[in-house]
């Protein structure tokens, strides 16, 4: 015997879920409201929702309003949002760092040019070594390439000259037999790293951003490294005294070059002359 499956039944205007209070529901308890009655009124359901095509194939709407129907949020505008950043700005430790360490070392060079420095040993290995090395670090994860080279490049200078500094590692200077050695040893030491310190110099009357501050840093100590160069060659006391004075004046420039990124942040602006021919930021 065929079995025909019943055909539904279109949905029409007259088609309602009749949610009021009357009508003997199971589901209504004396003394408790009905959330979706209103009074005597009924609450018809939309055809579009007993509509089983609506469901299975089309999505598309049928002419009528659904309020139980959400519309699809409007999307997000990321143009505007800009996330807090949370990195400071490493040139400050690398700026400030270099200029404290120098300044110990221009005090003795100017004031006490033939006692020893060794009390500036923590200072040098810590503060003007490895807090200027580690701003370098940073300077480079913030895209900072020339600043960077600047504060590793002289943070491991002062952790070399610290280390010399201590009992235990200077020890390695006894290799040199006679002073007269020592001394032509520490003289082209020296004037290494003030040809290196020399091109720097060169190099920041070219580069972006460039301006009298910074190139005033470089030639002091250019002009410090130098003169003691001069010193280990000559022996010459008052060489080494004017050294201690360019030592001063390039720490100066430092203090004064993180004093303008500090106040920078606060939005007071400092003038640091810069340089009409090349790119600014």
């Amino acid at each position: 015997m065929d079995i025909t499956a019943p055909v539904p039944r279109p949905a029409s205007e007259n088609t309602f879920v009749n949610l009021s209070t009357g009508g003997g529901s199971h589901h209504h308890r004396k003394g408790v409201s009905d959330p979706f009655s209103n009074g005597e009124k009924s609450l018809r359901a939309s055809p579009v929702l007993m509509d089983p095509n609506y469901y299975m194939h089309d999505r598309t709407p049928r002419g009528s309003y659904d309020p139980m129907l959400m519309s699809s949020p409007a999307p997000f505008d990321h143009s505007h949002y800009k996330p807090k950043t949370l990195n400071g700005n490493p040139t400050v430790l690398g700026l400030w760092a270099f200029a404290t360490v120098t300044s110990f070392k221009a005090a003795f060079n100017l004031f006490l040019p033939e006692g020893s420095n060794h009390i500036i040993f923590p200072t040098a290995l810590l503060f003007g070594g490895i807090a200027q090395f580690f701003a370098g670090l940073l300077e480079f994860v913030a895209g900072g390439t020339y600043p960077a080279v600047l504060f590793i490049s002289y943070g491991a200078l002062w952790i070399g000259n610290g280390l010399m500094m201590h009992p235990h590692t200077s020890a390695v200077l006894s290799v040199y037999s006679e002073d007269a050695e020592l001394a032509q040893a520490q003289a082209i030491y020296h004037y290494i790293w003030a040809i290196y310190t020399a091109f720097h110099v060169a190099l920041s009357f070219k580069i972006k951003g460039g301006n009298c501050v910074n190139s005033w840093n470089l030639t002091f100590v250019f002009l410090t490294l130098f003169l003691e160069g001069i010193f280990y060659t000559t022996s010459n006391i008052t060489v080494l005294r004017v050294s201690g004075f360019t030592a001063f004046m390039a720490a100066i420039g430092a203090y004064y070059g993180g004093l303008v990124d500090i106040l920078k942040e606060q939005g007071v602006s400092l003038n640091t002359f810069k340089f009409k021919w090349v790119p600014q930021d």
